[in-house]
């Protein structure tokens, strides 16, 4: 690395419900951490929305806290990861207009049914437009309505005002930067959800006039595209007095969380597969070329490493389904987790044949259906506490496993081990358990929780030419293995087969349930 002796790099990962940030050294080593939640505010009619200013002031409070431990380290960088596929209204001077419409908001749903519709049609969509778009983009707008471009199509129709006043529509992370160097601009992996870029060159991506005019949105009201290791300028001289943060240090435009998790685990070889144990999940690698999987909702986007691709494979429903159901069970506390983990190994493999669905706002890949539910199957008078908790952490482990299958035929290739990192995979049992569902060696970077903001600030170091892209390979060291038990693996390999078995059967029911062909008056 072409760094000195006190060269540190400040990461920002702006979540759903938290935002984290830390202080990395040379050595990628994480010196200093804060953490700061927010509220998110949901509607039974699609509504999901975040404050802006909450995201901003957790930021600066998150930047203030670490500083205090940088000591006589000097800040030489700062990268921006988080949320995407999400749209904040800004005015000229970056300040938002309305509240920001976050990536679980589904309004805009029959609006791209609308434009991406029409005969002839294949999977729902006008077969030109579909070529058009898989020609130029690699991909497709997502009939869920959960894409950056269903967000904006629903503030034109809804929202007239807030359309017309905004100057820009920035994605989460991108407001971040904007408010950190007072420059507007988009890294233009992470806008690829707007499906109005032209992909075919990873390493210089541009807007597509002919797609933004299909695609029924003013080009203007549209950032400038840079790459994610651009820097976009220097702090600005009023963050810098409330945080205590040097104004030259350089801040990147960054990346979004699912390509920002490769390079938090080091992946930067073709060979590498990684799988993310979060709130949501997803299964993802670097591949060389542009491709795209319609039927079950993956493509390759532009990365985070210019010149790249990742796959773009993400299920909505992860560690939010051991949260939901632990709090039913009315687990709490600051031993809560340590409960869980007691709780699960009390549990068989294969929690006494019960099983969990993980499908608790819908589903993206490997199929595309908000109409699908979670929930327990084969529940009997013998089934505990215990084996309910097992079976959600197994049950989100067949989830990833049914993806995995399908994230592989993409890329071509069959992974041996797996990369894994999340706030999930911090409980050793849970890493058994994928161990022994995939069938395949886990291996469990240092510090998993923080591995996206720590890869961010590493991605900075990048930007600003003070470390190789090959030097993130060092996040690899000091791993931690979980080999499968081929005995727990074969028992496994007959419960996958059913967790298929019953999406299949139950799909439509799902449907009929949770669409408006069976409707009830609430009380």
């Amino acid at each position: 690395m072409g760094t000195q002796s006190g060269d540190m790099f400040l990461g920002i990962d702006l979540g759903t419900s938290s935002c984290k940030v830390a202080l990395v050294d040379s050595s990628a080593s994480i010196i200093a951490m804060a953490v700061n939640t927010y509220p998110l505010f949901v509607s039974g009619d699609g509504r999901a929305e975040q404050n802006p200013e909450d995201w901003w002031n957790a930021v600066i409070n998150g930047i203030r806290d670490v500083m205090k431990s940088s000591g006589n380290g000097r800040v030489r960088s700062v990268g921006v990861t988080g949320q995407w596929s999400g749209t904040v209204a800004v005015d000229s001077n970056g300040n938002p207009i309305a509240p920001a419409i976050v990536w679980m908001d589904t309004r805009g749903e029959e609006l791209i049914r609308e434009i991406s519709g029409g005969f002839p049609s294949l999977s729902g969509y006008r077969i030109d437009k579909l070529v058009r778009w898989l020609r130029i983009t690699g991909g497709a707008p997502a009939h869920s309505g959960k894409d950056s471009l269903s967000h904006i199509l629903y503030m034109k129709k809804f929202m007239p005002e807030t359309y017309d006043r905004a100057y820009k529509f920035l994605e989460p992370k991108d407001f971040i930067v904007s408010k950190l160097t007072g420059r507007i601009v988009a890294s233009w992996d992470n806008v690829a959800l707007l499906w109005s870029t032209d992909n075919r060159n990873p390493g210089d991506v541009r807007y597509s006039s002919r797609l933004i005019k299909m695609n029924s949105i003013h080009g203007s009201k549209l950032p400038d595209l840079v790459s994610p290791v651009t820097v976009v300028g220097n702090i600005a001289e009023p963050v810098s007095a409330a945080t205590g943060i040097s104004r030259d240090a350089d801040v990147i435009a960054g990346c979004g969380d699912t390509q920002c998790s490769l390079i938090g685990v080091g992946a930067v070889d073709s060979s590498d597969m990684h799988i993310y144990l979060g709130t949501s999940s997803w299964v993802t690698a670097h591949v060389p070329f542009k491709k795209t999987d319609i039927f079950h909702n993956i493509a390759s986007l532009p990365s985070a490493i210019p010149g790249k691709y990742f796959i773009a494979a993400e299920q909505e429903n992860a560690c939010n389904c051991l949260e939901y159901i632990s709090g039913i069970l009315s687990m709490h506390g600051p031993e809560k987790y340590d409960v869980i983990g007691h709780e699960c190994g009390s549990s068989s493999p294969g929690a006494n044949g019960l099983m969990f669905f993980p499908w608790l706002f819908g589903e993206r890949a490997p199929v595309e259906n908000p109409f699908l539910r979670g929930g327990f199957f084969n529940l009997g008078l013998n089934n505990t506490r215990s084996d309910i908790i097992r079976s959600v952490m197994e049950g989100v482990a067949m989830n990833s496993r049914w993806l995995l299958g399908i994230v592989e035929k993409f890329a071509g290739s069959r992974a041996s081990s797996i990369l894994m990192a999340g706030g999930g995979v911090i409980s050793a049992i849970w890493s058994q358990i994928y161990a022994d569902v995939l069938g395949r060696t886990v291996i469990v970077v240092e510090n998993p929780r923080y591995s996206t903001v720590r890869g961010v600030a590493l991605l900075s170091a990048i930007g600003t030419g003070l470390m190789k892209v090959d030097g993130l390979k060092i996040l690899k060291e000091n791993a931690t293995e979980f080999h499968p038990d081929n005995r727990n693996s074969a028992a496994y390999d007959s419960m996958f087969r059913q967790f298929l078995s019953y999406y299949r059967n139950n799909i439509k029911s799902m449907k009929a349930l949770n669409s408006r062909e069976i409707s009830f008056i609430p009380r």
